[in-house]
């Protein structure tokens, strides 16, 4: 009888003892379900604009959450939705300061926050850190293409330009865009020959088929009395893509003479097709030589694939130099005609 007596009284005192322990951790567990709760209601809160009470929820929900840091994390966007850097950089701070496993993730919404607000410098310093954590972060590198682009620092990005194509093998045309607005900036700002020749022959082959360096690249070698190799860069580069800006520029050069230069750009027509803009080139190149018979054959073709004014007034001057002053003027009255519906339709 003893015996059970004393069975009896410890599994009394266990229950008495054992008592505050469970009620500890029941209490324990509805405060972490509250706050994932308020947490959830958090992003909620954000969803619908209300950023106030998805900064409030957020906080209520840190001391218990079992994602604190996201808790910070969305505390620092919800107080930056309400403009309230000083609260939002405060979040920031304690996120780091608390939690040193997730500093990658709290430097890079700072690195936002930071270029968001145009402090570029502060930025560079946060995505430096980055780097020293984790040095093949695309999302770092995303935010150091765009930090580069904004301080126009165009040799730094060139320099990321592989590692994004690396990580970015399904956006590489912008990719290859941004190397071309790159390069050409660089270009620009060199006023050394050998230099910008030098750009030219280190640019990766991609780019010196992109037009726009290509033509970047010719004008500043005209500018610099390389016409020599500003033609031949512009007849490679229409012997296999076609652009007109490239046909004026090398018609305005005096290098090759006018039956290599009518053979060339008759080889591009036969390439890209008999063009309206492409007879108008080869007729002003014959009328340097005052081939004016040729030229105006060239200019009536043109005419009769598009009819244009500019064709029309230089026919107009050509026939005045054959002597068929009536057949010029009957041009001109055609090209005046046309400027002035076209004036006409511009002004509608």
């Amino acid at each position: 009888l003893v015996f059970f007596l004393v069975i009896i009284l410890l599994f009394f005192v266990k229950k008495i003892f054992g008592t505050p322990n469970l009620i500890f951790k029941k209490t324990n567990l509805y405060k972490k379900r509250n706050a994932n709760d308020l947490l959830e209601q958090s992003y909620l809160m954000m969803a619908r604009g209300n950023y106030k009470k998805a900064e409030k929820y957020a906080k209520n929900s840190l001391k218990y959450s079992d994602t604190p840091l996201i808790a910070y994390l969305q505390g620092a966007i919800a107080a930056d939705k309400q403009n309230l850097q000083k609260k939002r950089d405060d979040w920031i701070s304690n996120a780091y300061e608390n939690y040193p496993k997730g500093n990658e993730a709290i430097l890079l919404l700072q690195a936002k926050f930071q270029l968001s607000d145009r402090n570029f410098e502060d930025a560079r310093t946060t995505l430096n850190k980055i780097k020293k954590i984790n040095n093949n972060s695309i999302e770092t590198l995303n935010l150091l293409k765009n930090l580069y682009i904004e301080l126009k620092d165009w040799q730094k990005l060139l320099d990321i330009l592989p590692l994004l194509r690396k990580f970015k093998k399904s956006n590489m045309p912008s990719l290859e865009k941004i190397e071309s607005i790159a390069y050409i900036h660089i270009m620009n700002t060199t006023n050394d020959t050998k230099k910008l020749n030098q750009i030219w022959s280190r640019a990766p082959k991609i780019l010196k088929n992109n037009v726009e360096f290509t033509k970047v690249y010719c004008q500043r070698l005209i500018t610099d009395n390389q016409e020599d190799l500003a033609s031949k860069t512009i007849t490679s580069f229409l012997n296999k893509d076609y652009d007109y800006t490239l046909v004026s520029m090398y018609s305005l050069m005096n290098i090759d003479n006018a039956e290599i230069s009518q053979k060339n750009i008759m080889r591009w027509m036969k390439t890209h097709g008999k063009r309206d803009e492409l007879l108008i080139v080869a007729a002003a190149i014959c009328n340097k030589e005052k081939l004016w018979g040729q030229a105006s054959r060239y200019l009536e073709e043109s005419i009769s694939i598009s009819p244009s004014s500019e064709a029309l007034f230089k026919l107009g001057e050509v026939l005045s130099h054959l002597g068929k002053t009536k057949a010029g003027n009957f041009a001109f009255e055609r090209a005046l005609k046309i400027q002035s519906n076209l004036e006409k339709n511009n002004q509608i």
